[in-house]
C-alpha cells in the first residue's frame, strides 16, 4: 500500500507546487469621469472644491486636474462664483470671509467643462443642506486598550436635539494638527441610540497609535471637532471606509461603486458617471489637556 501511495502523493505535490503562470491582465481604457472633492461650513475661511478626472486602473500617474472650469455656489439666497487658484490648478476657492448658514441648501454648479473630450461641453450640479450642531460642552481623553492595541477614547459631553436624526463627522486634533487627516481616520456617529438625551462622556472618536506622530502624551492639548452632516453623506464616508478596506474574499460581499450626489445635468442623455461629493455642515469643537 505504501509502495502505490507515495508516488501518488509525490506527483501531487510536485504538481501544486509547479502551478504557476504569470497572467498579462490588460483592462479596456474607458472615457475619463469628474471627481468632485469639496465642502461648504460654518467657519469663515477659503472652502475649497477640488476637481478631477478619474484614471485608468493601471494608471501610476496622479489624477489629472480640471482647470478653467467655471465654478458657482448658491445658498438659495445669494450666488458666488469660485476662483481658481494659480497656485494649485483644480483648486476652485470661496472668498476668504466665506461662511455657511445653518439651515441653507447649497448648490454647487460646474459648468464649462469637457472631461471625456468628445468636444461637447458638460454641466454638473449638486447640492447639500447644512443642518445645526449642538454645542460641544466638553470633551475627555482616556487611554484604553481596543482588540490589543491602545487607542485614546475621545469622550464628548453634548446635549442631542430631539425627534430628529443627528448624524455626526468628528474629526481629532493634537496641540492644533489635525490627525484625522484622512477620510478612514474619521469617525462617524449616529444619534439612533440616545435621540434626544443628554449625552455624557460617550464616545465619539478613537485615536489609534499605529502612527508614532499621533500618539496622545501627557500635557498634549486635544481638541475634538464635530460636524453635523446628513444621512447621504454619513452614507457616502461609510462606503469609503469599508471599499478601502477591502472586502472578506469568503464573508464579504461584491465590491460596489461608492454614492454620489454629483449629477450631470447636460447634455441630455449622457452616460458619464460622475464621482466623489460636496457637502455642507455645521461646526462645534472643544479640548482638553491630556493628564
Amino acid at each position: 500500500m505504501k509502495s502505490t501511495l507515495f508516488p501518488f502523493v509525490l506527483f501531487l505535490a510536485i504538481a501544486f507546487a509547479s502551478c504557476k503562470t504569470d497572467l498579462d491582465v490588460k483592462l479596456d481604457s474607458i472615457p475619463a469621469e469628474l471627481v468632485v472633492d469639496g465642502a461648504i461650513s460654518t467657519d469663515t475661511m477659503e472652502h475649497v472644491v477640488r476637481l478631477k478626472k478619474t484614471g485608468n486602473y493601471f494608471c501610476d500617474q496622479p489624477a489629472s486636474v480640471v482647470s478653467g472650469a467655471s465654478v458657482t455656489l448658491s445658498d438659495g439666497i445669494t450666488s458666488i462664483s469660485l476662483l481658481e487658484d494659480q497656485q494649485e490648478k483644480g483648486a476652485y476657492k470661496t472668498p476668504s470671509d466665506y461662511f455657511g448658514v445653518v439651515g441653507r441648501t447649497y448648490t454647487l454648479k460646474i459648468t464649462d467643462i469637457d472631461v471625456n473630450g468628445d468636444g461637447i461641453p458638460e454641466t454638473y450640479t449638486a447640492s447639500s443642506t447644512l443642518n445645526a450642531v449642538p454645542p460641544l460642552k466638553k470633551i475627555q481623553v482616556e487611554k484604553q486598550e481596543l482588540f490589543y492595541e491602545n487607542v485614546w477614547a475621545v469622550n464628548a459631553w453634548m446635549k442631542d436635539p430631539s425627534g430628529v436624526s443627528n448624524y455626526y463627522l468628528t474629526k481629532a486634533y493634537k496641540n492644533k494638527a489635525c490627525i484625522s487627516d484622512t477620510i478612514t481616520e474619521w469617525g462617524l456617529v449616529s444619534d439612533a441610540l440616545f435621540d434626544g438625551t443628554e449625552v455624557s462622556g460617550r464616545t465619539m472618536l478613537y485615536i489609534r497609535s499605529t502612527n508614532k506622530t499621533e500618539k496622545i502624551h501627557c500635557g498634549d492639548r486635544v481638541m475634538l471637532e464635530t460636524c453635523s452632516i446628513t444621512q447621504d453623506y454619513y452614507n457616502f464616508i461609510g462606503e469609503v471606509k469599508n471599499e478601502s478596506r477591502g472586502h472578506n474574499p469568503l464573508f464579504g460581499g461584491q465590491p460596489a461603486n461608492i454614492r454620489t450626489n454629483i449629477i450631470q445635468t447636460s447634455p441630455k442623455n449622457a452616460t458619464n458617471n460622475p464621482r466623489g461629493y460636496f457637502a455642507a455642515y455645521a461646526i462645534s469643537r472643544a479640548e482638553t489637556v491630556f493628564k
